[in-house]
């Protein structure tokens, strides 16, 4: 045990005395964090996960646009009243066209009386007439930026016309309920006999008979809604870590090519003891890395508008989860630095295998917005057995018991780096 702490002193003095590549583990996983989640949180709105501002130009003041701001209230739309000086449709179109805002929708003026008389003489136009005249309906004028994607597109589009297809109906609902009020009255029925009451059918017809009940009976605290920090924190802490692997690999290359390498073999130590004092050492490197990318989620993210990064519970099975991956960390960078010949080619190849690995496995892109083949794929990197673990104790609420799997991949991932790396020593003494 005293050799393991004395490697490990060892490897602390000299990873202090490399500034830039401490600058380097901490600040780029830091700078990642935040720009990505910014800009995933930015996809969200555009793609509907987040309520999209729609501007609202009512030329009317009347009852239809009171029920559209009701109706659109319930979606995933937000209403803003434009409250310029000038108020008219060319107006806001411009600025919608500009790009200031994405979507923007005019209600004309005498629009709610025009459709209250197109509702009024449906019915009375209706008999023996199986399509009204166009004449009937009253448009409301949609304008939509050019520039937004055809997702959100498709989905304003759908939305709004969701909203003015139940305003018709609980008009037509009205009419009708005044039509059969006034057939009864004058056929002389009396209220008792009637077999409705026609003054309730709005509220009949405005009764759901089906309803939506999400994860029924589920006994997990889940969290229901997706959000990008619970995933990118853990995700790019990970990065963070794994990219340990070269200044690992870059220290073992610098005590080959000194031969500082040499005596340590010639010492009466194994060479899993100078294994296990330099992965002690980086794995504290490890877990400084996921805090500072923690404390970043938790504290600055709020300041930029982004909900703040959270670990409600299972907080003992996060951090064996962050040991677990540090050690495999660890263990490729040991691996790689007895592999390679220079410094050179440890970088390359252990940035590239790093950046490959993340993308596979689930870092940059969910796994399940890959193609098939690539889903099939990600189950190799170990980046996604920590993702994988992090993503079931945060954002599904499971317990340890649920990521045991993923955690025996990462040991033994290790095991088999040590392994390897233990025999190349030995073939290199």
């Amino acid at each position: 045990m005293l050799k393991i702490i004395t490697a490990t002193a060892k490897e602390l003095l000299l990873l202090l005395r490399d500034r830039t590549g401490l600058l380097v583990l901490f600040l780029m996983p830091a700078i990642l964090v935040v720009i990505i989640t910014l800009v995933q949180e930015n996809v969200m709105e555009l793609t509907g996960q987040k309520k999209t501002q729609v501007l609202l130009l009512d030329l009317d003041q009347g009852d239809l646009g009171r029920s559209l701001q009701t109706q659109l209230k319930t979606g995933n739309l937000e209403l803003v009243v434009w409250d310029e000086k000038q108020k008219d449709m060319a107006a806001i179109q411009a600025a919608v066209a500009g790009g200031d805002y994405q979507v923007g929708i005019v209600i004309p003026k005498d629009a709610s009386s025009r459709f209250k008389d197109a509702a009024s003489r449906l019915f009375q136009q209706g008999k023996g007439t199986e399509n009204p005249p166009d004449s009937m309906t009253t448009p409301l004028h949609l304008f939509i930026d050019p520039g937004i994607m055809a997702g959100l597109r498709s989905g304003v589009t759908a939305q709004l016309q969701m909203a003015l297809t139940v305003m018709s109906q609980e008009a037509k609902i009205t009419i009708l309920s005044k039509t059969l009020q006034e057939a009864m009255t004058s056929l002389h029925v009396p209220p008792e006999a009637a077999p409705l009451d026609s003054s309730r059918l709005p509220a009949l017809f405005g009764q759901p008979l089906l309803t939506l009940t999400e994860n029924p009976n589920s006994t997990q605290t889940t969290i229901t809604s997706y959000k990008p920090v619970q995933q990118n924190v853990p995700a790019w802490a990970l990065f963070g870590m794994f990219f340990t692997a070269i200044p690992i690999a870059g220290s073992i290359l610098q005590e080959r090519n000194s031969g500082i390498w040499v005596r340590l073999m010639a010492l009466p130590v194994s060479p899993l003891v100078l294994f296990a004092g330099k992965a002690v050492a980086y794995m504290g490197v490890c877990l400084c890395q996921f805090l500072l990318i923690t404390l970043i989620g938790a504290f600055l993210f709020p300041l930029l508008g982004l909900p703040a990064f959270t670990i409600a519970m299972n907080l003992p099975a996060v951090l064996l989860t962050v040991l677990f991956s540090s050690l495999a960390a660890c263990g490729y960078g040991i691996f790689l630095g007895l592999i390679c010949n220079s410094y050179e080619q440890a970088s390359t190849v252990g940035a590239t295998s790093v950046v490959a690995a993340a993308a596979i496995g689930g870092v940059m892109v969910p796994v399940y917005a890959m193609p098939h083949i690539m889903q099939r794929l990600s189950i190799i990197s170990p980046l996604n057995w920590g993702l994988t673990a992090f993503q079931d104790l945060l954002l599904r609420g499971y317990s340890l018991s649920a990521i045991l799997n993923d955690l025996g991949r990462l040991l033994l991932f290790f095991a088999v780096c040590a392994l390897f790396s233990w025999k190349l020593a030995k073939r290199q003494q």
